[in-house]
């Protein structure tokens, strides 16, 4: 991954060709941050040198910070006792020689415990660091304004964990839009096959059923049906994709071609009424008006065979209405079996999305679904 900063203008001038520069990964900074410590504790502790004693306190530390950062990776429990032994050799290293920058891998163990710790493990550390910091400075009579190191111990670990709690929330939250998508995707294809497969299905079922009367022009009528639907759902399909690209279809053209099909297809009557609002539907309540007649046209289809269906939009109060009402099957269902049973689910999830409330059950003889939702998006 690369960002969109150009290299300065005297780097062109010199003659070399604009790029881009890389973009830095945690594993960049993480490795930035140990060669700046290593540095800044080693030239710290070796001017002036200090006793021996110290002087193998201080590497110590600063080994035992090293292998602890590391350890983290794939053994946390034995890089968190790694991390707690070189606290306890930084402190040693402050008792033995307090000029030395033995506070550089205090901070450093918290930072490092902080950012790559639990909760509990990084916090007792920090309470050992802070009270070993405060003690070595009072033990060895040290200014009492060193005591702000505490302080700055302290404000540093609540830093690095209020980021690590930061990036938790967005990576949950992308995790979750992912998974909205996949929902979104999977609504859109359960809508398609559901609407269109079962159409093709009873076409290919009544065609099976006249070849073996031996009706055969009959049935090449019903075969050219079902092929004129899978076509309509190759067109579907492509305008699926619009839909998951940001185009919304238009509810009226749409539920028109919805309720023409149905007619085709059944041979029952499904009469549509389109009131104009005062404001066009927003994009999501477009998608969902039109998927969940679908959906209504589908069931209608499935479950009540030979059933007149009545579609209703209408507009008025800043709202929306669609009802989609079957008058109740006049014979058996051959084909309620099929699909997976996601219709009804699909339409609550989407109408929770859209900010509309679907009531769907019984409607005296037949079966009714019932959207009702804001027109403001």
């Amino acid at each position: 991954m690369r960002c969109g900063l150009p290299w300065p203008g005297w780097l062109q001038w010199a003659g070399m060709s604009p790029r881009t520069l890389p973009m830095p990964t945690d594993t960049h900074v993480r490795i930035a941050v140990q060669v700046a410590l290593l540095v800044w504790f080693v030239h710290g502790l070796l001017t002036p040198p200090p006793g021996a004693a110290a002087l193998a306190c201080g590497l110590a530390g600063l080994a035992l910070t090293l292998l602890g950062v590391t350890l983290l990776d794939g053994r946390p429990r034995a890089g968190a006792w790694t991390l707690a032994a070189a606290l306890a050799a930084a402190c040693a290293t402050g008792l033995l020689a307090p000029a030395t920058p033995w506070v550089v891998l205090v901070f450093a163990v918290c930072g490092f415990a902080a950012a790559r710790l639990g909760a509990v493990a990084s916090t007792l550390l920090l309470v050992a660091a802070a009270a070993a910091a405060a003690a070595v400075t009072l033990v060895r009579g040290r200014d009492t304004v060193e005591l702000w190191n505490v302080v700055g111990l302290c404000g540093m670990f609540a830093y690095v964990r209020a980021g690590r709690s930061r990036r938790a929330a967005a990576e949950s939250e992308r995790q979750r839009a992912l998974l909205a998508e996949r929902a979104h995707v999977a609504r859109e294809v359960h809508d398609i096959l559901a609407h269109s497969l079962s159409a093709q299905l009873i076409h290919l079922e009544g065609a099976r059923l006249t070849l073996e009367a031996g009706r055969y022009e009959e049935a090449g009528v019903l075969v050219e049906r079902a092929r004129t639907l899978a076509k309509g759902g190759l067109e579907e399909t492509r305008r699926a994709v619009a839909v998951l690209r940001g185009d919304a279809p238009a509810p009226r053209e749409a539920l028109t071609a919805l309720a023409e099909e149905y007619r085709r297809t059944t041979g029952a009557a499904c009469t549509l009424t389109v009131s104009d609002g005062p404001l066009p539907l927003p994009p999501e309540a477009a998608l969902a008006v039109v998927r969940t007649a679908q959906e209504a046209l589908t069931n209608a289809r499935k479950h009540a065979v030979g059933a007149d269906v009545e579609i209703t939009l209408s507009c008025a109060g800043g709202r929306y209405e669609l009802c989609v009402t079957d008058s109740g099957g006049t014979g058996p269902a051959p084909h309620a079996a099929t699909g997976g049973g996601y219709g009804l689910v699909g339409m609550a999830e989407r109408a929770e999305l859209s900010g509309a409330a679907l009531d769907a059950g019984p409607y005296g003889p037949g079966f009714r679904v019932h959207l009702e939702g804001p027109l403001a998006p």
